[in-house]
């Protein structure tokens, strides 16, 4: 049973393997197509975070569970890692969209990046990643 605290909804129940594999294969197409832009910095960036193998591990995570409701506290680790997979294919959303208006302008050479902000929050994402990916693992130990 579903109850609301602080205005985020906590439930037992975690999200369906559907829907974790849609937002990974979005998250796949969207690094493939920033990446077609050849920006060196970008492309840099986006291999230091390493979100693709990452993101894979959170799709195999979804897609080795097996749902116990009694298991409440890591049913919750699980639906945390899939909000932030969506946060970071937001902002991958954003970096892409950002980087195709920034080629539409002349002198874009000359101009401010404006995806820079978003590859800082990208960043930022990404470590959330790593700390949730780390607390589901150690609550599958405990449990």
């Amino acid at each position: 049973m579903p109850f609301l605290t602080s205005g985020i909804l906590l439930t037992s129940e975690v999200v369906g393997k559907e829907v974790i594999s849609g937002t990974a294969g979005n998250i796949y197409n969207l690094l493939s197509g920033i990446n077609e832009f050849d920006l060196a910095h970008v492309n840099e960036i986006l291999e230091e975070l390493d979100l693709n193998k990452k993101i894979e591990i959170v799709e195999s995570l979804f897609d080795n569970n097996k749902t116990d409701f009694t298991k409440k506290t890591y049913n919750l680790a699980l639906n945390n890692l899939h909000a932030i997979s969506q946060k970071i294919q937001e902002e991958l959303e954003t970096i892409k969209k950002d980087i195709e208006y920034t080629n539409t302008l002349y002198f874009k050479r000359f101009r401010s990046l404006s995806y820079l902000g978003s590859l800082k929050n990208l960043k930022k994402h990404s470590k959330i990643l790593d700390e949730r990916l780390n607390l589901v693992i150690k609550l599958s130990n405990i449990e």
